[in-house]
């Protein structure tokens, strides 16, 4: 089963990644960037959803830093959820698979993307 990295602190959007996905992908949640990053390392996962804005020392692009600079986990997929169009264009340049605005976030839209970006690492 795929395993899934979700980083993200709003509690609902993080409830709805978890019905939509719970028997789709082995999931693991994280609420904060520096737990992110170290579950990144732990868990192994396949793909990474991260959020940027989150609480504690490290944001979504410390965590994606970080990710990137580990060679345990420098090629894990990441797709990046952003409240901030600018960020976007950083995002793609520092790493990421994919990047969606949050106000934009389709479910069904994301699990595309979570397989899409998985097949495009096997090949």
């Amino acid at each position: 089963m795929t395993k899934l990295l979700i980083v993200e602190d709003d509690l609902l959007l993080d409830e709805a990644y978890r019905r939509k996905f719970e028997e789709k992908f082995d999931i693991r949640v994280a609420t904060d960037g520096e737990t992110g990053v170290k579950m990144a390392d732990s868990f192994k996962p396949d793909v990474i959803l991260l959020d940027i804005y989150l609480p504690g020392r490290f944001n979504g692009l410390d965590v994606l830093t970080e990710i990137k600079k580990n060679e345990k986990t420098a090629d894990i997929p990441v797709i990046v959820i952003t409240n901030l169009p600018d960020s976007m264009e950083r995002v793609t340049q520092m790493g990421a698979a994919r990047c969606f605005m949050k106000t934009d976030v389709d479910l069904n839209k994301i699990e595309e993307e979570i397989r899409a970006v998985i097949v495009k690492e096997t090949m």
